[in-house]
């Protein structure tokens, strides 16, 4: 077990750091909330990367992308600390999915800093569904 949650903690921080890039290297990091509360580096004031996001996968790939590896990372460490414990693996994992969920809708107010996608939920639930086959084909078969 130990072996399985080390691999589901290396993972879940090779996600995050994926979705981390892609904004890095493909997005304008001007619109970032982050930047509103501290001074922006001069290094990202363009994206370092251009891509063209006239096209549909392009848009997928910069602006969908990061959300659902970030929801990916987010599931898999929540698998790896409740490995064992079905219950509250489901309970936190739920949790986890309802509140980027919210805070991607909370986008439609002008309350919350954004711009609310529907992709971007969508990439919540394939994020979940991958999590979730990953672990009944590699880790519950072998386990049974």
């Amino acid at each position: 077990m130990k072996k399985i949650r080390a691999i589901y903690s290396l993972l879940s921080a090779a996600f995050l750091l994926m979705g981390m890039c892609i904004y890095l290297f493909f997005r304008d990091l001007g619109a970032i909330a982050l930047f509103a509360w501290m001074r922006k580096p001069l290094l990202l004031d363009t994206p370092l990367i251009p891509s063209n996001t006239d096209a549909v996968w392009g848009r997928l790939f910069v602006f969908n992308l990061p959300h659902g590896l970030w929801a990916l990372s987010g599931l898999l460490i929540i698998r790896a600390i409740w490995l064992t414990d079905v219950k509250w693996r489901a309970v936190y994992g739920g949790i986890f999915l309802a509140i980027v969920s919210a805070l991607e809708i909370g986008q439609l107010s002008e309350n919350r800093h954004g711009t609310f996608d529907v992709l971007d939920l969508a990439s919540y639930g394939v994020a979940a569904f991958v999590e979730s086959m990953t672990y009944n084909k590699f880790v519950k078969r072998r386990a049974l």
